[in-house]
């Protein structure tokens, strides 16, 4: 509860305002979603155990399909003393990615969160949604720990700690740091 109370006190702050090139931010990212001429880009660091990016994640799916916003999600897993399974879900959400059905994990993941968040080991779980979106289930579970996957998991997560980002979700809107309440309504506005 604590962690999560600190998350959503870091989205809403108005002095932590931070203001990042958008070429950084977007370099080397895999999970895009464009529609049309970009006008607004929102870049979102999350964790998929983190209540906060749940909530945060929900606020803005709306923004997903609409016309002249990209959406990028870098993943930054929190170390393990505040989300056990953070590592070892971003490496699932990576690994259907790959396999093509990355953003239909990240839902899924959100979407069940109390379901694995406590596991001791949620890889079958994990294997269970992969086959649930569509993917073959032990392509899924062998490259869940391969070391592509780590590779790519770690990119974003080394970038998050060059940034100095100190936790989840932190959103990015054309750049500027954002609290999660204010996005879409920024977003609008920007595209206005």
């Amino acid at each position: 509860m604590g962690v999560t109370i600190w998350g959503l006190s870091k989205m809403a702050d108005p002095n932590s305002t931070l203001k990042i090139d958008e070429n950084t931010l977007i370099n080397g990212a895999r999970f895009i979603k464009e529609n049309g001429d970009t006008k607004v880009t929102v870049v979102v660091f999350s964790d998929m155990q983190c209540p906060a990016c749940k909530v945060a994640d929900t606020q803005m799916r709306e923004l997903y399909d609409m016309s002249g916003v990209r959406v990028v999600m870098r993943l930054f897993p929190l170390p393990p003393s505040l989300h056990k399974n953070a590592l070892i879900s971003a490496k699932a959400a990576e690994t259907a990615r790959i396999m093509g059905k990355g953003w239909e994990m990240i839902k899924m993941l959100y979407d069940k969160q109390e379901e694995w968040s406590e596991l001791g080991k949620p890889e079958d779980k994990f294997a269970e949604y992969a086959k649930n979106i569509g993917l073959e289930d032990k392509t899924f579970k062998e490259k869940l720990n391969s070391e592509e996957v780590a590779k790519n998991v770690q990119t974003d997560a080394n970038l998050a700690t060059s940034l100095r980002l100190s936790g989840t979700p932190t959103i990015f809107v054309n750049g500027e740091q954002t609290g999660t309440p204010f996005v879409t309504d920024k977003v609008k506005q920007l595209l206005q």
